[in-house]
């Protein structure tokens, strides 16, 4: 799913062919697993996200938000005259972002009372949005179902 939705995101103009390249926050913060299974969040925007911006070569860039206590620590050091200013220099703020990815994982289950076999539809939603104007620039949808006879898999 995370190798269709790069592609999906890459093939987007508005998105791939900016100039200059949109700054993107892609993390768990704003994606929301309200389906039915147990998910680990960060494992699907990590992946994604790294897919991302290997596949990006430049046309995206990747701010590092769950990372800003390390930036600001490194930034006052910087300020306070404690380290040098490394080869990049100073900036006058951290980068802020254009977009944030968001989503929500959602689930539909039924069991069929004669087989007793379970089947889990589940949906994931991913947008673009865009943090100035508060539009959704982007939206991808991917679905999957999955089908058991023992339920010991859905817990």
């Amino acid at each position: 799913m995370t190798d269709r939705m790069a592609r999906d995101m890459l093939g987007d103009p508005v998105l791939a062919q900016r100039n200059p390249a949109p700054r993107i926050i892609v993390d768990s913060r704003h994606f929301r697993n309200e389906s039915t299974s147990r998910i680990n969040v960060n494992a699907i925007t990590n992946r994604l996200r790294v897919g991302l911006n290997r596949a990006a070569k430049g046309r995206m860039v990747f701010v590092g938000r769950q990372y800003i206590d390390v930036v600001e620590r490194e930034r006052e050091l910087k300020r306070q005259g404690k380290v040098d200013v490394a080869t990049t220099g100073l900036t006058r703020a951290a980068a802020g972002a254009d977009y944030r990815l968001v989503g929500t994982i959602t689930s539909l289950d039924k069991r069929s009372p004669s087989t007793g076999l379970m089947s889990r539809y589940s949906q994931i939603v991913f947008e673009m949005l865009d943090l100035e104007a508060g539009t959704l620039i982007w939206s991808g949808i991917y679905e999957f179902e999955k089908a058991a006879a023992d339920d010991v898999l859905y817990r």
